[in-house]
């Protein structure tokens, strides 16, 4: 993923070398020529919540497809995505379920499973007067405009894409 640059580069978490610091510094990169022209920058912050509890495994998959990544990768992610079970014991109760979304948190293919599918909302075509960043399972929204009706109607049609897209 890494090597093929399947990854968009608006990632900046799970992804090696990038930390938070790059994500504001991208931000600063975008608002300050704005501030210092006088215009204004709305930014809207979005979270996915429960994002590895609800990662759907149909679009892991189609991911993985879609990057042509190797047939075996393929084949064993598909297997990692059969027949889960989640067990919780207290005392003498078992209860056992059967897992059909998400990713284990805390597994070393998590954080690559999550940035795949995610990678397809990075990849929507937002207007010039947007910038969209991403960092883990948030996202930033930072859109200009000469006023503030202009800077609204922008980030409310980057919005809509955003909420199409989910």
């Amino acid at each position: 993923m890494y090597k093929n640059e399947l990854l968009i580069y608006r990632q900046y978490g799970f992804m090696p070398q990038k930390s938070t610091t790059y994500t504001a510094m991208e931000a600063k990169k975008f608002i300050e020529p704005e501030l210092e022209n006088r215009k204004l920058v709305i930014m809207a912050s979005l979270h996915v919540k429960g994002a590895f509890n609800a990662e759907w495994w149909p679009s892991i998959l189609k991911g993985l497809k879609d990057s042509e990544c190797p047939r075996n990768v393929y084949y064993l992610s598909q297997e990692y995505f059969s027949q889960r079970t989640a067990v919780m014991c207290t005392n003498s109760v078992s209860i056992e379920s059967i897992v059909t979304k998400g990713c284990p948190q805390g597994s070393s293919c998590g954080p690559g499973f999550w940035n795949l599918p995610y990678s397809s909302l990075l990849k929507l075509d937002f207007t010039s007067h947007s910038k969209v960043i991403a960092f883990a399972n948030d996202l930033t929204i930072l859109t200009k405009g000469e006023s503030i009706v202009e800077a609204e109607n922008y980030t409310n049609l980057e919005l809509r894409k955003i909420s199409d897209w989910a």
